[in-house]
């Protein structure tokens, strides 16, 4: 059972997370001549941020619950390096009476901004994937 007023309690919370993308998945890699940039592709931050939220809410999830994420929206405005360090500023703006998390923020490497970010996790039954997809 999810602990919604707990969860609330984090409401208007900001946190940093820092993250040195290496996983060579995560490199734009559309074309070889650029990929040799060793830049972080719009998709490998996307899952970047999407991965510092659920950090945030993991301890909410039981065996029974999982959260997914239901929405999201990026603005990416600036090349991002590879094997850098990124700074994730994240704040959990509100969490919904239907377990929806959502969450913003921005993303600054070597002290530029480079990105900004909202997105949400819904904390959904995992016995609902399990009858919606026969496992």
């Amino acid at each position: 059972m999810l602990n919604l007023e707990r969860l609330r309690s984090l409401e208007n919370s900001e946190f940093t997370q820092t993250v040195i993308p290496t996983d060579a998945s995560l490199r734009w890699s559309e074309r070889y001549d650029l990929e040799l940039l060793n830049l972080l592709s719009t998709s490998g931050l996307i899952k970047i941020i999407h991965s510092c939220g659920h950090n945030l809410i993991s301890d909410f999830e039981s065996d029974a619950l999982v959260s997914v994420v239901s929405e999201t929206f990026l603005r990416h405005f600036s090349p991002l390096f590879m094997e850098e360090e990124l700074v994730i500023h994240i704040r959990i703006v509100s969490v919904s009476d239907s377990a929806e998390v959502r969450f913003s923020g921005s993303v600054v490497q070597l002290g530029t901004e480079a990105g900004s970010f909202e997105f949400s996790r819904k904390f959904i039954s995992v016995d609902f994937f399990r009858r919606a997809f026969g496992a």
